[in-house]
């Protein structure tokens, strides 16, 4: 895949994870791969944590990075669909915030004690203690599961783990018990001062409740420029962003990212700054912010 647009040479990626989520890189470790790359705007996007947010900043700070606050929260629209927004330039101190999140990593902990069980039900045997060590910040998710089972031999890759188990409606699937509405998460990125992004849309076929969430209840942006989107898919959101823009009489961020978790999980072949971002607009979000 080829790296996105720039402009004088610059290159911004604005979706990455962390071992305070399900990435897995420290923040610190994150933040010196992106120098690497090149990269010169650059957003932590953990899931439902702000807690490696300011020990990235500081070597993104080093590294002359323009460094964005980020979180990426887990929401459920009222088809069921699971969707994810991003925040951008939130307050990661903001007391309503860190709130919600406590609440919901406490039911990700729940959700993970019922996962375990259905493993080993399914005659896998693992422990919560052996999920916790991969599980280095405050939210457990499915990879970290995952890469016991693959450590005990259970399966080849992380990949494999969700394909035989752990993946919707596999045998040790487990929904979550509540989650935020994609408006709920909207307001609340606001509440902390920051601008909501729905995160990778190919992956829900949702897009009249987007041009909805766009329109209606507040939603900044659109995260056009995924690595997961091929060109077709890079120009149906881009007009649909265009559309709302119409409707609303206002700018649609239009934003983008590797979404990289680490080379060797997550998506296959991923590497840190590989993104069609054009930079210009990514200097649209910094200026919104």
């Amino acid at each position: 895949m080829d790296i996105g647009p720039k402009r004088d040479g610059k290159k911004a990626d604005l979706h990455m994870h962390s071992t305070m989520s399900d990435g897995g890189y420290p923040p610190e470790d994150l933040m010196r791969k992106c120098a690497a790359a090149g990269l010169h705007i650059v957003s932590l996007t953990d899931h439902d944590t702000t807690k490696g947010l300011e020990r990235a900043k500081e070597v993104a700070k080093q590294h002359k990075m323009e460094f964005i606050p980020g979180i990426e929260l887990s929401t459920r629209d009222v088809t069921g669909t699971g969707v994810d927004i991003l925040g951008y330039g939130i307050n990661p101190a903001d007391e309503m915030l860190l709130q919600t999140l406590e609440f919901h990593q406490n039911m990700r902990i729940g959700r993970m004690e019922k996962m375990i069980d259905h493993c080993q039900q399914h005659n896998l045997d693992v422990d919560f203690e052996e999920v916790k060590k991969y599980a280095k910040g405050d939210t457990y998710s499915r990879p970290h599961l995952a890469k016991v089972l693959v450590d005990k031999g259970y399966v080849k890759t992380v990949k494999e783990a969700f394909d035989l188990y752990l993946g919707q409606n596999k045998p040790c699937y487990v929904p979550k018990e509540k989650d935020m509405s994609p408006k709920e998460a909207i307001e609340l990125i606001h509440q902390a001062g920051g601008v909501a992004v729905v995160a990778h849309p190919i992956f829900y076929e949702l897009d009249n409740s987007i041009y909805k969430w766009l329109t209606e209840d507040g939603l900044d942006g659109i995260e056009v420029y995924h690595r997961d989107h091929d060109e077709q898919a890079v120009q149906r959101f881009l007009t649909l962003a265009v559309k709302a823009e119409e409707a609303r009489g206002a700018f649609v961020l239009k934003t983008g990212g590797s979404d990289f978790h680490h080379e060797s999980f997550g998506r296959e072949g991923e590497q840190i700054g590989q993104t069609k971002l054009p930079f210009y607009e990514a200097e649209k979000l910094l200026k919104r912010l």
